[in-house]
């Protein structure tokens, strides 16, 4: 479903983008649904239930947001692409903070010179173009996760040898006959 959402909302002209933000909000929505009915239930800990209130929260946002005309959805992914480019920064290991602050700027650097250049609306295209390519990275990965997934799931269970004390891998399972 990301994939497709990813492909839509670069194909698409103006419904793309709210396309791209009500399925993101939509899935962001049942998730966060699905973590706190988890947390209720103790399956889950204290910060996934955090999680899942914050997941449900700004999917119920991205999906009224998709409601607006399509420049809103666009600038929302403008404020999305900020909130991750700092995410990138904050999360990074301290030894590489600093190459992730100076990859950050050039990327904003980048993106003020075509705004500048090109007008606002570049910008607000830039970030719908990086947004979907960021879901449509997280599309791919989850297929590939989920096939893989598939193809373990489907080998046979290995077959218990033995008491596995033992050279001949019979010992006190009765396998080796005794005078």
């Amino acid at each position: 479903m990301l994939v497709v959402l990813a492909v839509v909302a670069v194909v698409v002209a103006d419904t793309g983008v709210r396309l791209l933000l009500a399925g993101l909000g939509v899935l962001g929505l049942v998730r966060g649904v699905a973590l706190l009915r988890s947390a209720r239930a103790g399956l889950v800990e204290r910060s996934a239930a955090v999680a899942g209130a914050g997941a449900a929260w700004f999917g119920a946002v991205a999906v009224g947001l998709a409601f607006f005309p399509p420049a809103v959805a666009a600038w929302t992914c403008v404020v999305v692409l900020a909130g991750v480019l700092v995410a990138l920064v904050v999360r990074a290991e301290p030894a590489r903070r600093v190459r992730a602050g100076l990859a950050v700027g050039l990327a904003v650097v980048a993106l003020a010179a075509g705004t500048v250049l090109a007008g606002p609306t570049w910008l607000a295209a830039a970030s719908v173009l990086a947004v979907s390519v960021a879901v449509l990275a997280a599309g791919v990965m989850s297929v590939t996760g989920a096939l893989a997934l598939r193809r373990v799931a489907a080998q046979p269970a290995p077959v218990a040898a033995g008491c596995g004390g033992c050279a001949c891998g019979a010992g006190g399972c009765g396998g080796l006959q005794r005078g």
